[in-house]
C-alpha cells in the first residue's frame, strides 16, 4: 500500500499542477478531458479485466504444464498489444469528432487543442493494454509491489516535466507527451518484473481456446465497466460539467482527484491484494472461507476509511486552500473546489467498499451479476447527475456520486447474497 500511496501522491500533485499552472482555462479543460478519454480506455482494459483475468490465470496455472501456461499467457499478451494498437488508431482517426462532442460548448480553439492532446496521448493505449495483462499475471503471482508502480510512473514523469517546463509556451503539449511516455516506462518496468519471476515469454498468437477463455472471462465485466466509466468519466464529468462554462471541468476534476486517490489507495488496493486468496477459496468451493476473507477486507476498509472521511468533511476547505491556493486560480474558484470536495467526502466510505465487494463477485466469476450492477449504477448515476446539475450545479454532480455509491453498496451486498455469500448472517 505504501507504493500505491506514493503513486497517489504523484497523481494528485500532477492534477494539482494543472489548475495551479494553467488556471481554470480552456487549455486546462481540454487537457483534463483528453486524459479522461485515453485513461478511460486504459482504465476499462485494466480494471475491467484484471479482477477477472487473475482468477483465470490462477486456474490455468494449476491445470497446465509450465510451458503450456507460458504459451497461453504470452499469446494473450500479444493479443492485448494488438488490441491496443487498434484502439490507438481509433482515437487518432476520430480525435476531431471526440473533441467536438465532449467540448461542444467550448471554443473552436479549445476543441483544436484537445485534438492535438488526443493524438499525442493516444500511443499510451498500446502500452496500457499490454501492461494490463502483465499486471494481471504478476498479481496472480502475488507480485503486488511491482504492479503498484502503475500509479506512480506516468503521473510522476508528467509531474517532473510540468515543473521543469513551467512557464514555457508549449507546456501542455509536453505534459501530454510525458504522460504517454510514463506508460512506456511502466510497461518496461513490468517486463523486468516478469523476467524476475523466471517466466519464459513465448512468441505465439492467441489460440481459439484462449480467445474462448477471454470471452467467457472478460466480456461481461469489460462491457459493464465500459458503460460505467463512459457514463461517469465522459458523459457526466466532461460533457455535462462542460456545459457549466469555462473552467468547470477543471474545478470539478480538482476536487474529484482527491476523492478518487483515496478510493484507489484504500478500496482498490485492498481489493487487489485480497482477490487471489478469495479466488483460491472459490476454486475450492469454500464459500465460508471466502466470506470470512471478504468480511476481513471490508473491516480493514472501514477502519481506514471512516477516520479519513471525517478528516475530509472537517477539513475540505483547508485542503482545497492548501493544494490550490496561491496559484493561477482565483479565491472563489478555490472555495468552489472545497465545497465540491465536502460533498464528495460524504461518500468516501461507500466508494472504498465498492471495489472490495466487487472483488467478492469476481472471485466467484459471477460476471453476469457484475454486469447487471455496473449498468444499473451507470444509468442511475447519469439520471441523478443530470437532475442534480440543473438544481445545484457542480455540487449536484458530487451529490450524484454519493447517492450512486450508497446504492451500489446496497446492490452489491444483495448480489453477493444471491451467490450464497451473505455478509450479515451469523453462519
Amino acid at each position: 500500500m505504501l507504493i500505491t500511496f506514493i503513486g497517489m501522491v504523484f497523481s494528485l500533485i500532477f492534477h494539482v499542477l494543472i489548475p495551479k499552472l494553467l488556471g481554470a482555462s480552456e487549455t486546462a479543460d481540454a487537457l483534463i478531458a483528453t486524459l479522461k478519454v485515453v485513461l478511460l480506455v486504459d482504465t476499462v482494459l485494466r480494471e475491467g479485466t484484471k479482477f477477472s483475468i487473475v482468477p483465470l490465470f490462477i486456474q490455468e496455472e494449476q491445470s497446465r504444464s509450465k510451458i503450456e501456461f507460458e504459451r497461453f499467457t504470452s499469446s494473450i499478451l500479444n493479443f492485448s498489444i494488438c488490441v491496443g494498437i487498434g484502439l490507438m488508431l481509433v482515437i487518432e482517426v476520430f480525435a476531431t469528432l471526440i473533441a467536438n462532442f465532449l467540448l461542444s460548448d467550448s471554443s473552436v480553439a479549445a476543441r483544436a487543442e484537445m485534438v492535438t492532446f488526443l493524438r499525442l496521448c493516444a500511443p499510451l493505449v498500446i502500452f496500457g493494454s499490454g501492461s494490463t495483462i502483465l499486471g494481471a499475471f504478476l498479481n496472480s503471482q502475488r507480485h503486488f509491489k511491482t504492479v503498484a508502480f502503475r500509479n506512480a510512473l506516468p503521473p510522476g514523469i508528467a509531474t517532473v516535466v510540468f515543473i521543469l517546463l513551467s512557464g514555457t509556451e508549449d507546456i501542455a503539449n509536453s505534459v501530454a507527451m510525458a504522460y504517454a511516455c510514463g506508460f512506456i516506462v511502466y510497461f518496461i518496468w513490468l517486463s523486468i518484473g516478469l523476467y524476475r519471476t523466471e517466466y519464459g515469454y513465448r512468441f505465439s498468437w492467441v489460440s481459439f481456446e484462449a480467445l474462448r477463455s477471454l470471452k467467457n472471462t472478460i466480456t461481461l465485466p469489460t462491457l459493464g465497466f465500459t458503460i460505467r466509466q463512459m457514463t461517469a468519466r465522459l458523459f457526466v464529468e466532461v460533457f455535462l460539467v462542460g456545459k457549466l462554462g469555462k473552467g468547470a471541468i477543471t474545478l470539478y476534476n480538482s476536487a474529484f482527484r482527491i476523492f478518487s486517490a483515496i478510493q484507489t489507495l484504500i478500496g482498490i488496493s485492498i481489493a487487489t491484494t485480497g482477490l487471489p486468496d478469495m479466488a483460491a477459496d472459490n476454486s475450492d468451493e469454500n464459500k465460508l472461507k471466502l466470506r470470512q476473507n471478504l468480511l476481513r477486507n471490508l473491516r480493514t476498509v472501514l477502519y481506514i476509511a471512516v477516520p479519513v472521511t471525517l478528516a475530509l468533511l472537517l477539513g475540505s476547505n483547508r485542503i482545497a486552500q492548501f493544494l490550490y491556493g496561491n496559484g493561477e486560480l482565483e479565491d472563489q474558484s478555490v472555495l468552489k473546489i472545497g465545497q465540491i470536495l465536502f460533498y464528495l467526502s460524504i461518500g468516501t466510505v461507500f466508494s472504498c467498499l465498492i471495489p472490495v465487494l466487487n472483488a467478492g463477485l469476481y472471485a466467484q466469476k459471477a460476471y453476469g451479476l457484475i454486469l447487471r450492477n455496473m449498468i444499473t449504477m451507470a444509468i442511475l448515476n447519469f439520471i441523478i447527475a443530470y437532475i442534480s446539475l440543473l438544481v445545484w450545479g457542480l455540487k449536484g454532480i458530487a451529490f450524484a456520486v454519493v447517492v450512486t455509491a450508497v446504492l451500489a453498496v446496497v446492490n452489491l451486498v444483495f448480489l453477493l447474497s444471491k451467490t450464497g455469500v451473505t455478509l450479515f448472517s451469523k453462519g
